[in-house]
């Protein structure tokens, strides 16, 4: 990949790196509100990066957890085990997209796009309130 139409992102600690083209990058995120997303990033709701599988590079080794949804996929949630970031999420039953977290990407000042939808809102905190012009799918 070309580094001036690369878009990079890393962990806190550094030792895992993802690239991606500047045009594999979505024009919206995704915040997601289900209960795993919420447990493995320690928040309200992830912000995923949905972009296809292949046009990610991945340097480092990250360590991976296994969730089951409740509609029996399985969620593996790839996350730096030196400093615990989430990395991505890629569900086995639907491999070719990737759920990029969108905090990696900060620290080389790439700007994210404003969310497009919520997904699990049913979800979400009683007094969360949904972002305007958003998609919101229970």
């Amino acid at each position: 990949m070309a580094s001036s139409n690369t878009v990079s992102g890393a962990c806190n600690c550094g030792k895992i790196t993802v690239k991606l083209s500047e045009s594999s990058f979505p024009s919206s995120v995704s915040l997601c509100h289900c209960l795993n997303c919420r447990a493995s990033g320690g928040s309200l709701f992830a912000v995923n990066i949905i972009v296809p599988s292949k046009d990610i590079e991945v340097q480092g080794l990250p360590k991976i957890h296994v969730d089951t949804a409740n509609s029996g996929n399985h969620a593996n949630r790839h996350f730096c085990g030196d400093c615990g970031s989430p990395i991505m999420t890629i569900v086995a039953e639907k491999p070719e997209t990737a759920f990029l977290k969108g905090g990696l990407f900060a620290k080389f000042g790439y700007g994210l796009p404003a969310p497009g939808r919520e997904q699990f809102w049913r979800r979400a905190e009683k007094w969360e309130k949904p972002r305007e012009g958003v998609t919101l799918i229970e």
